[in-house]
């Protein structure tokens, strides 16, 4: 990008609005609300990517309480933290202190932020797991909380249950049957964050809370605290600061979306900035597909007048390009990254 639109990023003045979904009726099964609603979710999805989603089933003391665990691990002592392994591109889950972050030669200063990152909590004798597949690691847990584990996995798993909620709405705006996307959703990868930021005064020489990028899920699902700092790139190309809501998501569409409807739906850039003065939390969970599960465009959106653009590829191959192939600088603010049109380059149309 040039610098202007690094510019942009850093100064959010946007007053473009980012709309509301509301699912109470869609859950409470109203006549007419899958539909309806799906049609909002299709405008939104076409044109900005990003949306407040208010009505859903998640209870306020649940989020109420995963918050208050983040903030008590956060505020540990460093060296407590630290008893938690460190996060890396081959080891994703864990912790990453941000005293701990190492700069990559020729890019911009690392995020400003600490995170501690975990998936779906299984037994020692699930299947599933294996040590060395990045994919399907154990959870590492600070044990010396107690209650920390159990009330942030109830968090947890109501948020992956609405997130499959969600997949019939998703479906209906593509006019596809409401139950397509479920041989996919099987057994979901997702993942879920406690992120804190610290405050900075304003942002300078392109050091973000978290630098410009696409998400490279199906969707993400956020709460914040009521601490401002997430960005979008809205239409006009100019960023809007997200104005915290409590007790609702702030919902966006991931590149794995935008591939699967051949490019219809955006992906779009968002980053944080913390200027605030004071620290900022908040709780994004990745959602995505079953590992094997092969993202080819769907019905729908291979047309004569938009064949489809890019080749299967399975939604594991799809993680590794983004996070150990050559998606890892071109995920960021380079040219061929979204919301405008292709969200990536002829070289990532291979898996890695």
């Amino acid at each position: 990008m040039e610098m202007d639109d690094h510019w942009l990023a850093e100064h959010p003045d946007s007053t473009e609005e980012i709309p509301t979904l509301s699912i109470s009726g869609y859950l409470a099964g109203e006549p007419g609300a899958l539909d309806a609603t799906a049609a909002q979710l299709r405008e939104i999805s076409e044109t900005i990517g990003f949306f407040y989603l208010e009505g859903h089933d998640v209870p306020p003391q649940v989020m109420q309480a995963a918050f208050a665990q983040s903030k008590r691990f956060h505020e540990q002592p460093l060296e407590v933290r630290r008893q938690l392994p460190k996060r890396r591109p081959k080891l994703p889950i864990g912790y990453l202190a941000l005293e701990d972050q190492e700069p990559v030669p020729g890019q911009p200063p690392h995020n400003l932020s600490s995170s501690y990152l975990f998936y779906m909590e299984r037994g020692p004798n699930d299947p599933v797991v294996n040590p060395e597949d990045p994919f399907r690691l154990p959870n590492v847990w600070p044990d010396w909380m107690p209650g920390f584990r159990e009330q942030v996995l109830d968090y947890y798993q109501r948020v992956e249950k609405l997130a499959l909620k969600l997949m019939p709405l998703w479906a209906r705006a593509l006019d596809l049957p409401a139950d397509y996307f479920e041989p996919y959703f099987t057994n979901p990868w997702l993942s879920m964050g406690l992120t804190w930021y610290p405050p900075r005064a304003v942002s300078k020489d392109r050091v973000f809370g978290i630098k410009p990028h696409t998400d490279n899920t199906i969707m993400t699902l956020l709460t914040t605290d009521d601490v401002p700092g997430l960005a979008v790139r809205m239409p006009s190309g100019r960023w809007r600061l997200a104005d915290p809501r409590p007790g609702a998501f702030v919902v966006n569409t991931g590149n794995s979306l935008s591939r699967w409807t051949n490019g219809r739906f955006l992906s779009t850039k968002h980053h944080v900035i913390n200027s605030t003065g004071e620290g900022r939390y908040s709780i994004p969970t990745f959602f995505g597909a079953n590992l094997d599960a092969e993202i080819r465009c769907v019905p729908t959106c291979d047309t004569p007048e938009h064949p489809a653009e890019f080749p299967p590829i399975t939604y594991r191959d799809l993680q590794n390009w983004y996070f150990l192939g050559d998606g890892v600088a071109e995920k960021s603010m380079g040219p061929g990254t979204k919301s405008e049109g292709k969200w990536m380059r002829e070289s990532a149309q291979k898996p890695a």
